[in-house]
């Protein structure tokens, strides 16, 4: 067991440092971030001089103000504010996967791709485990339809102890119902509609799925094509 779980974490933290290493040598260069090049010039800095609950503070601040902005401007700048903070709040404490997760979230908005895989794989070096780690991953992959990598997340996500909610059971449900597992789909859908009975459209959607004769429709080669 204890020779398993080292595993998990080896295989995390050498993901995350390569990914690491290919950003800073300029492979995954990008100047969406004015925080992310504060942070390269600001490595001699004496982080213990911070005060964590306060830049922690700061750096939620931003990150839900920037979630609220219509205008696109703004909530790039209010995610580089928090990106800053959350940066400085990650070598604060660099056993903390908290920052790196608000990281990783933050560059999956501004679409950031291989910023945002570096830093969910760090968080997951630190706790394979962390539930938000996992269903946040999960969602980068589902908006980018990969779906494989975002089902695999999403079931360990539940693995490990999240509750889902409606959407993320809706999710799982549209993956299987991509892969034209209908058992699986209707599943999940089951499961949302539980929680969310509002969601007529799903319920309509479980229906029509329960009444395909999957034997005989090529259902499952259908949905692979689509």
């Amino acid at each position: 067991m204890i020779r398993k779980i080292n595993h998990q974490y080896t295989i995390y933290n050498i993901i995350a440092v390569i990914l690491t290493l290919l950003i800073c040598t300029g492979i995954f260069a990008c100047n969406c971030a004015n925080a992310l090049q504060d942070e390269e010039k600001n490595l001699v800095i004496d982080y213990e001089k911070f005060n964590p609950e306060s830049t922690r503070e700061m750096a939620d601040n931003y990150f839900e103000i920037a979630q609220t902005q219509q205008d696109d401007d703004k909530m790039k700048e209010y995610y580089k504010r928090a990106a800053a903070k959350y940066y400085i709040l990650s070598n604060i404490d660099r056993s903390d996967s908290y920052p790196c997760i608000r990281l990783a979230r933050v560059y999956d908005k501004l679409g950031k791709d291989n910023y945002a895989k570096a830093y969910f794989y760090r968080a997951l070096g630190l706790n394979y485990k962390d539930t938000e780690a996992n269903i946040h991953f999960a969602d980068f992959y589902f908006t980018r339809k990969q779906y494989k990598k975002a089902i695999e997340y999403y079931q360990k996500a539940i693995a490990y102890g999240y509750t889902p909610d409606a959407q993320i059971y809706k999710n799982m449900g549209m993956i299987y119902d991509r892969f034209g597992d209908i058992k699986r789909a209707v599943h999940y859908y089951k499961e949302s509609l539980g929680l969310n009975p509002q969601d007529t459209e799903l319920g309509e959607k479980i229906n029509q799925l329960e009444s395909i004769d999957y034997q005989n429709t090529g259902y499952y080669r259908r949905r692979l094509r689509s």
